[in-house]
């Protein structure tokens, strides 16, 4: 099981869920796999209406018991937790430490580059290795929104991660783990084009739609605005099939380097 917990909203769990580990999963397990949404107040994963790679769930907090046995029983993480911020990434964490881990769990914590980010991140590190007193190998976190993939320039915007030597910071990751696992993932306009079209960007990528013949064939039926139609979505497929090429297939290769998906 994969579970992703952040104490903080809005630090985009949910776009690593579907957009970085839904599609990753898949792809090795070469089926759908069962993605759980827990949260009471937002429900991100209905944006994604035609994705065909997840088996959608919700999880309400007073079922949180149901957990339980999903954790015992998935020990080939085909199971992703998506847990909402604030208060349900507490409820979620103070349950499963109730019943432990039993060693199927892997954590992703993500974060994006603001300071209370930051302090979250380590907030819900230290619940975590509550529930496990051997858990670094077991977590990664996911700089979320990173402007550039080039390590320098992820060093300087995730201040709040790795601390800077002539910038004051209060608390940072580096100051707990002393090499702790990460993985960036590019802020990209084809995500927000995604969510609007109600599928991942690894799914554009795939999708085997020939749209230039499509804009051709309307062109010659003097339908021009479809014509124009195909030429747009021509355009997001292409700068879907990049960002799989330049992020998300070096994010697949840091995740098969820490998780062990057993066949």
């Amino acid at each position: 099981m994969i579970i992703i917990p952040q104490t903080k909203g809005g630090v985009g769990k949910s776009t690593v869920a579907m957009q970085v580990i839904a599609p990753y999963l898949y792809k090795k397990h070469g089926k759908k796999v069962t993605y759980i949404e827990i949260d009471d107040e937002n429900n991100d994963s209905r944006s994604f209406t035609r994705t065909n790679i997840v088996d959608k769930r919700m999880l309400g907090t007073n079922k949180l018991t149901e957990l339980d046995e999903l954790i015992l029983m998935d020990d080939n993480h085909e199971v992703i937790v998506d847990v909402g911020g604030n208060k349900t990434s507490s409820l979620v964490l103070e349950e499963i430490k109730k019943v432990g881990s039993f060693g199927n769990i892997k954590w992703i914590i993500p974060l994006g580059d603001g300071e209370l980010d930051g302090k979250n991140a380590i907030a819900t590190m230290k619940k975590i290795k509550k529930i496990e007193e051997k858990s670094e190998d077991n977590i990664i976190f996911a700089l979320n929104r990173a402007i550039s993939m080039e390590p320098d320039y992820i060093e300087e915007q995730f201040i709040n991660f790795f601390g800077h030597k002539y910038l004051d910071s209060n608390s940072v990751m580096f100051d707990f783990i002393k090499e702790p696992k990460y993985f960036p993932v590019k802020n990209d306009k084809v995500i927000t084009m995604s969510r609007y079209l109600g599928s991942t960007v690894w799914e554009m990528a795939y999708n085997n739609t020939d749209f230039a013949q499509k804009a051709v064939q309307a062109k010659e039926l003097g339908d021009l605005d479809s014509a124009r139609k195909y030429l747009f979505f021509r355009r997001i497929q292409t700068e879907a099939k990049d960002y799989v090429l330049q992020v998300l297939n070096k994010i697949f290769f840091d995740l098969d380097k820490w998780i062990d998906i057993k066949k």
